[in-house]
């Protein structure tokens, strides 16, 4: 029996791109089967964290294990992937990017009820991202869990923090992400997409 308290960690040499990633007990079989992914491909490191709290708390710990991840392979690319997603190929263009962060922005126009005007609705994911090693990448993740723990509106997750942090950092370069890697919902996804996500495995625990 695997032990739930320790992390998964690929034996390739750390290179200039690291995946990491994070698990609670009951998602671990879905971090090792991202593991054998990303095996073929690129060096990883899924953290084994407890389960405490809602799962509010649990994704609210992303901006925290990336600054971790950073200070254990400090010149590496860092991509952060949920572990319910799935790798079908090497991912070394989504990293290929003027920007120090990354990750997908999604916009959709809408208008307000007998409202002549439009407003466009932004979102950005917090499923698949990029961060350069360098201290700009490492401002924004300050910040962002900073942004989670004393914001006063309602967080519902760590996506709104993120959003609020990203439209607030001055200092950031910021490159929107190709959506091959977004991971994008297996059920809609296309045969080019390389990140797929499948929500329908949160229900196989």
């Amino acid at each position: 029996m695997p032990n739930n308290s320790t992390d998964i960690i690929s034996d390739i040499q750390p290179s200039d791109l690291v995946i990491c990633g994070f698990f609670t007990p009951d998602y671990r079989h879905l971090a090792a089967s991202l593991a054998e992914d990303v095996a073929p491909y690129h060096p990883f490191h899924f953290f084994s964290v407890s389960k405490e709290g809602t799962w509010v708390n649990v994704v609210q710990r992303k901006p925290s294990i990336v600054l971790q991840a950073m200070d254990l392979y400090p010149s590496a690319t860092i991509v952060l992937l949920d572990v319910d997603c799935s790798v079908r190929g090497p991912i070394d263009a989504m990293t290929d990017i003027p920007g120090d962060v990354s990750a997908y922005v999604k916009l959709k126009q809408t208008r307000r009820f007998l409202s002549p005007r439009e407003q466009t609705l932004v979102h950005v994911s917090s499923r698949s991202m990029v961060f350069k090693p360098n201290d700009r990448a490492r401002r924004l993740l300050k910040d962002w869990d900073t942004e989670i723990r004393t914001a006063q509106y309602s967080q519902g997750g760590c996506e709104r923090a993120l959003r609020m942090t990203l439209f607030k950092a001055t200092y950031l370069s910021f490159s929107p992400m190709d959506d091959r890697y977004s991971g994008r919902e297996i059920t809609i996804a296309s045969e080019e997409d390389v990140v797929v996500h499948d929500s329908a495995s949160r229900g196989k625990r």
